[in-house]
């Protein structure tokens, strides 16, 4: 009796282990690096797809002795973004995988229009990444897949690249597709997102070209409202907590006219919802550690009052970064500072009447900005580098 339970539980298992009746060959794959979304004039979906060619990805030092490209570039057009993209299938002799897609670009015109029916499919097939970078393309974005890079082969990796590193100068947020989903379905948050031009090489470099990150999409819900530069980015992210590195310019203490760099080390936010005389109020604590970098003048910043001037200083910029994010997205009634989350966490049973209106109270709410910069550090050296004098030599 033990025996045959034994057979039929081994039978049972073994229908439950199906092989690889799934398994895809790589050789009859075609890898999708990066990903395009463009309307043409017509009113079609034209999607472009950077597929690997995997014989093609040499040394670089062969590859521009062959002039061979490491990628190539299918675009098809479709009535819907699953219509496009099925029918690359006419070009390519290979299925289209888009498992180890990092990259998606999303035309500015498409953004304008509202983007999310086309993200309907990333959302829903699993194939898709929901880790995959986004970037709005101030181009079209077919011209961004087409780029090129001096430093990869790959331009979709080197794209992934410029985005994680963007922490560098903390000037451009990192926006992936999981992040842009989840502000797409709250009734609160709005979304900012990197966008992404082309640059014009140098005549003598071998890529004609080269793309760069540039500015900041503001999508009102799903639709683009406009960019923010720079400095109001950052103010976001200085709100959001998300600047992890950067140099702040600040005017030097004792000569104005010359500026001193700042290297942030270590920046943290809080944000703290109130009610005061029944008006909605948030004040938003900032605590930034940084270093002096460098200075542009002969002024002695190691000295105890001009060190604490520079703290002061660089608070004061760091403040008027943070109101310039926080001016722009109150008279555009954007949330992308999730304040609505913040709000709700904190006045749990008078929220359901504040979300119906969110963006009318957000226009109204009061946010005072504390700044608290302490520098820690001069460098190896505590005086900037002053000529000899002549005084005390031997003569």
């Amino acid at each position: 009796m033990k025996k045959i339970i034994s057979t039929t539980f081994c039978i049972i298992l073994l229908l439950m282990l199906p092989g690889c009746w799934n398994r895809r060959e790589l050789n009859t794959l075609a890898i999708v690096q990066a990903v395009g979304i463009d309307r043409t004039e017509d009113g079609q979906i034209n999607v472009s797809l950077q597929i690997l060619k995997p014989s093609a990805i040499k040394a670089s030092t062969s590859e521009k002795a062959s002039g061979t490209k490491s990628v190539w570039v299918v675009t098809s057009k479709g009535e819907t973004v699953f219509d496009a993209i099925r029918n690359a299938a006419l070009q390519t002799d290979r299925k289209s995988y888009f498992s180890h897609n990092t990259v998606y670009v999303l035309s500015e015109r498409i953004a304008k229009e509202g983007i999310r029916d086309e993200l309907d499919l990333l959302s829903r097939d699993p194939e898709f990444r929901k880790s995959a970078f986004v970037f709005i393309s101030q181009t079209k974005a077919e011209d961004i897949i087409r780029s090129e890079h001096e430093q990869e082969k790959i331009p979709g990796q080197a794209i992934e690249k410029l985005a994680q590193l963007s922490f560098a100068t903390s000037k451009i947020p990192k926006d992936q597709f999981i992040d842009l989903h989840k502000n797409l379905t709250s009734k609160t948050n709005d979304s900012i997102i990197p966008g992404i031009s082309l640059l014009q090489g140098a005549p003598e470099a071998s890529a004609k070209n080269v793309f760069k990150l540039d500015g900041s999409a503001i999508l009102k819900s799903d639709k683009l409202i406009g960019w923010f530069d720079a400095k109001e980015t950052r103010g976001v992210l200085w709100i959001r907590g998300e600047v992890k590195s950067g140099i702040v310019v600040v005017p030097t203490p004792g000569d104005e006219t010359k500026k001193s760099g700042i290297e942030i080390i270590k920046a943290s936010s809080r944000i703290v919802p109130e009610r005061v005389d029944g008006n909605l109020v948030l004040t938003i604590n900032v605590e930034v550690m940084g270093n002096l970098g460098e200075q542009m003048n002969t002024v002695d910043l190691g000295k105890p009052e001009p060190f604490k001037e520079l703290e002061e200083k660089t608070a004061m910029v760091i403040e008027e970064e943070i109101y310039s994010a926080i001016d722009k997205a109150q008279r555009w009634e954007v949330d992308l500072f999730e304040f609505g989350t913040e709000v709700h966490r904190q006045f749990p049973k008078e929220w359901p009447a504040l979300e119906k209106n969110w963006r009318e109270e957000f226009q109204k709410i009061q946010v005072n900005v504390v700044v608290d910069a302490e520098l820690r550090w001069t460098g190896f050296i505590k005086q900037p580098i002053l000529p000899p004098t002549d005084e005390g030599e031997d003569t």
